[in-house]
């Protein structure tokens, strides 16, 4: 892929996983504070299976500025530490699972990325009050995790074989 091309594919990307991060804010859902599905996650598997660690970690980090914009710092500062968190756990598993002949692993990966995403919030959280019993929120959250892990993984797998009809790109 020619390097104007992957600039492009990496905007629109950023693009979807942004937007998706905001409707996502808009959708009043009867969960606990802080809980969400995080559809922007699978644009951030589908950059780390297509292109790499480095191109998902950038659309994280990039995803946490355009929160910047658009709330606070103190949402960037909690988005920045959950998305980085998240994208190195999840690149650490799809390696792993990408050695192993017959792993599909992405539910796993997802589910723990979902997981590390809402632990990093949560130290972001922590730091931000100076105390340590916003971990008392920690079940809630790995939970949650859990769960939106596996259903933003589903939702990857049924995409994934897509990411690879374009042999060229």
């Amino acid at each position: 892929m020619k390097k104007t091309q992957y600039i492009a594919v990496m905007g629109i990307m950023l693009a979807l996983a942004s937007a998706l991060q905001f409707l996502e804010s808009l959708i009043p859902l009867p969960l606990p504070l802080g809980v969400k599905a995080g559809l922007s996650s699978i644009v951030v598997m589908a950059v780390l299976a297509k292109f790499g660690f480095a191109s998902a970690l950038t659309i994280a980090v990039l995803k946490s500025c355009f929160v910047f914009a658009t709330r606070s710092a103190t949402a960037f500062f909690m988005s920045v530490s959950g998305g980085v968190l998240s994208v190195v756990v999840m690149g650490a598993v799809f390696a792993i699972q990408r050695r192993k002949e017959n792993g599909t692993g992405i539910l796993l990966m997802s589910a723990l990325g979902g997981v590390s995403h809402n632990l990093g919030q949560l130290a972001a959280a922590s730091v931000l009050m100076g105390s340590a019993l916003t971990m008392s929120y920690l079940p809630v959250l790995v939970i949650s995790g859990i769960i939106s892990g596996i259903f933003t993984g589903f939702i990857f797998k049924l995409i994934l074989p897509f990411l690879y009809k374009n042999k060229d790109g």
